[in-house]
């Protein structure tokens, strides 16, 4: 089998050996499917299905082998794609930038656009995900630069950080929430509440989750996701009180919800990071250079 036969063949045994139901999936008739069963296992004599009433009913031990390969061999096959296709952005001049979705909304939504008007021999690829995640491909090389919180836990010697951003972490909750006439809470104001954030593979989850230990509070985080507004609105006619960066209120209705500063807030700074490198090419550099003057520029 070639490679798309081989994906035929997975897709045959994840729909329970029903030709129908696979050939819809996969978008081919389901003759073409049955023949390609039927030619496989006579020019190899080898029978991959037990047969019932004339229908697919189940792999033969052979049939399971080969299972196991194709999902081996679909897998590398992916993987060298992919591969290819990230090498292949390297030699155009592609620059590979992570940063979560939140950063990408509220930071950047002017500069990647006027960016491009400007400079439209560079392409930038814009990987959304959250901070955890983007550390873990900027280790593997998989990007140029990464918006990330702070702190990063990447190794100095190795990975250079700039600060573009200083923010906190505050409360949001609906307007009608028993904390909501409070100018400034304490983080003990939390404990009757049930707490909502960001999910683990965003950086936000760990520092709260390491405040709420810190200050050995019984509140619980009990929501989570990787969208604001769903948090946000989920403190509608609830209880609960949902801890995210402070910028998300740029966002928010004001009418319906109040965001309420801590006294003693989690940082929320947001860093430009990028490996060390004895050289950088222009487009890297023109790159970093324009995000950090974007941020630095002075206020009118």
């Amino acid at each position: 089998m070639d490679i798309q036969q081989l994906y035929y063949f997975m897709n045959i045994v994840e729909c329970g050996c029903n030709l129908s139901l696979a050939a819809k999936k996969i978008h081919i008739t389901q003759s073409a499917l049955s023949q390609l069963i039927i030619n496989f296992e006579a020019n190899e004599e080898l029978v991959l299905f037990y047969r019932k009433n004339g229908r697919l009913d189940s792999l033969t031990p052979s049939g399971e082998k080969l299972y196991a390969y194709a999902q081996q061999i679909t897998k590398l096959h992916e993987q060298m794609n992919d591969m290819v296709r990230k090498e292949a952005a390297k030699q155009k001049g592609t620059i590979r930038i992570g940063l979560p979705s939140l950063i990408l909304r509220i930071f950047f939504s002017s500069f990647f656009p006027k960016f491009t008007l400007a400079n439209p021999d560079i392409q930038i690829e814009i990987i959304e995900g959250g901070s955890n995640q983007l550390r873990k491909m900027l280790f593997q090389n998989d990007l140029d630069y990464a918006i990330l919180i702070e702190p990063t836990s990447l190794d100095p010697k190795a990975f250079e950080e700039h600060v573009i951003q200083i923010d906190e972490m505050t409360a949001f909750v609906y307007h009608d929430h028993p904390l909501a006439y409070k100018k400034m809470l304490n983080w003990e104001d939390l404990e009757p509440y049930p707490i909502g954030t960001f999910n683990e593979s965003f950086t936000t989850n760990e520092l709260v989750r390491n405040k709420l230990a810190e200050i050995k509070s019984k509140a619980k985080i009990m929501f989570q996701s990787s969208s604001w507004d769903y948090l946000v609105e989920a403190t509608q006619e609830s209880k609960i009180v949902t801890i995210l960066p402070s910028p998300i209120e740029r966002t928010m209705d004001k009418t319906l919800f109040k965001e309420i500063p801590f006294k003693d807030p989690i940082p929320f700074n947001v860093l430009l990071c990028r490996p060390i490198k004895a050289t950088y090419s222009e487009v890297e550099s023109k790159v970093y250079e324009s995000i950090l003057s974007y941020f630095y520029q002075p206020m009118i």
